[in-house]
C-alpha cells in the first residue's frame, strides 16, 4: 500500500544568469538566456498538509503567502504549513523568486497529488516571463540555453517577468551537464536592483542595438558552448569575461555602481580565469586554478569595501531540485 504523503522537504538549487541574448527583436524574438544551476545558496522548504496557511521565514513570509494564495486561486487545496529552513539571498542574482515560488508550488503539488508538471507550476506562479533559466535549473539543473519569446505576439514588451504579465516560459534549446569546476561566489554589499528600478532600466535602455545580439550570439555559439562541451575552463573564462564588456550585461554592471566593477577587476587581477555578474548582481561567479587561495584574498579585499561582503565556493548542480516525501508516521 502506498503511503499518503503528509510532509515534504524541497531543496532547490540557485541559478546564475549569464546574459540576456536579444533585447532588440529584429528577428521576431526577444530575451533568450544562458545560465547555470548551482548547489549554493539554496532554499530548503519543509511543508506539510494543513487546513490553513502558516509560513515560518526570516525574509520571505509575505512572498510565500502570495505564492500560496495564487496557487489556491487556481487549485483546490485547504492550506499548507511551510518552514523555510534555509533561504537564498533576495535580489542578489540567484533567481530566489523563481526558486522559492517553484519550491512552494512543488510542495503543494506533492502534498495534494495535483500531478502538475514543472512547466504547469511555473505558469501557475507567474515565472518565466523573461528567462527560462530558473525553471530548468529547478527541474534538471546543468547549463541552460533558452530561446526567448515571440515578439510581439507572445511578449510585446522588454519588461522583466514580474511586470510582463501572463507570458509563457520560453522553449528550452539546450541543457547540458556542467563540468565539475569549483566556482567562487562573491557578493559585495552594494545596490540591489529590483522592482521599479529594474522596470525603469528596461523601459529606458531597450531596445538594445541589433549588433549587440549578433555579437553575443556569436560568442555563445563558437566560444562559450564549445568550452563547456570540451571542458575547457580557459575558453569558458574568456567567454565570460567578454560578455561583461558590452550590451545588456554592461547596463547591469553600470546600474550597480563602482563597487561591482571594482570587485570584478580585483578577481581578474588576483588569479581568476574568468569572472562574471549574475543577472543584476551583486553576486559574481569566478573560476580559477586555485580557488581556496583566491577565496582568502577575496575575503581580505571585501573587508576594504565600504559595506563589506561575503564569498564562498560551490559547484554546478546538474540534477535540479531534490524532493523528499514522508508519510504521516515517518
Amino acid at each position: 500500500m502506498i503511503k499518503k504523503i503528509h510532509r515534504v522537504r524541497i531543496t532547490t538549487p540557485a541559478r546564475l544568469h549569464f546574459a540576456l541574448i536579444d533585447l532588440n527583436g529584429a528577428l521576431g524574438r526577444i530575451d533568450g538566456s544562458i545560465g547555470l544551476a548551482i548547489n549554493a545558496p539554496y532554499f530548503q522548504i519543509a511543508a506539510e498538509r494543513s487546513n490553513d496557511i502558516h509560513v515560518t521565514s526570516d525574509q520571505y513570509r509575505e512572498r510565500a503567502h502570495y505564492v500560496i494564495k495564487r496557487l489556491q486561486a487556481q487549485y483546490d487545496f485547504p492550506g499548507i504549513h511551510i518552514t523555510l529552513e534555509s533561504e537564498s539571498p533576495s535580489h542578489s542574482g540567484f533567481g530566489s523568486g523563481t526558486q522559492l515560488a517553484l519550491g512552494i508550488a512543488q510542495a503543494v503539488n506533492q502534498l495534494y497529488d495535483l500531478n502538475l508538471s514543472i512547466a504547469d507550476l511555473a505558469l501557475a506562479v507567474g515565472r518565466g516571463g523573461t528567462s527560462g533559466i530558473g525553471i530548468t535549473a529547478f527541474k534538471r539543473g546543468g547549463f541552460i540555453l533558452d530561446g526567448g519569446h515571440r515578439f510581439p505576439e507572445q511578449k510585446s514588451s522588454f519588461l522583466p517577468s514580474s511586470a510582463a504579465g501572463n507570458v509563457s516560459p520560453p522553449p528550452l534549446l539546450l541543457r547540458h551537464p556542467f563540468p565539475d569546476w569549483e566556482l567562487l561566489i562573491v557578493i559585495p554589499r552594494c545596490t540591489h536592483i529590483a522592482g521599479e528600478t529594474e522596470i525603469h532600466l528596461f523601459k529606458t535602455r531597450c531596445p538594445q542595438p541589433k549588433a549587440t545580439a549578433e555579437q553575443l550570439s556569436h560568442l555563445i555559439l563558437l566560444k562559450l558552448l564549445p568550452a563547456i562541451f570540451e571542458k575547457d575552463p580557459y575558453a569558458f573564462g574568456d567567454a565570460i569575461n567578454r560578455i561583461q564588456q558590452f550590451g545588456w550585461k554592461q547596463v547591469e554592471i553600470d546600474a550597480q555602481g563602482g563597487v561591482l566593477q571594482q570587485t570584478l577587476d580585483f578577481l581578474l587581477d588576483t588569479g581568476a580565469i574568468g569572472a562574471g555578474v549574475s543577472s543584476w548582481g551583486p553576486a559574481i561567479f569566478a573560476i580559477g586554478e586555485d580557488l581556496p587561495a583566491l577565496q582568502k584574498k577575496t575575503e581580505a579585499f571585501l573587508k576594504t569595501l565600504p559595506d563589506g561582503g561575503t564569498c564562498f565556493i560551490t559547484q554546478a548542480n546538474n540534477t535540479g531540485a531534490r524532493v523528499d516525501a514522508f508519510g504521516a508516521g515517518d
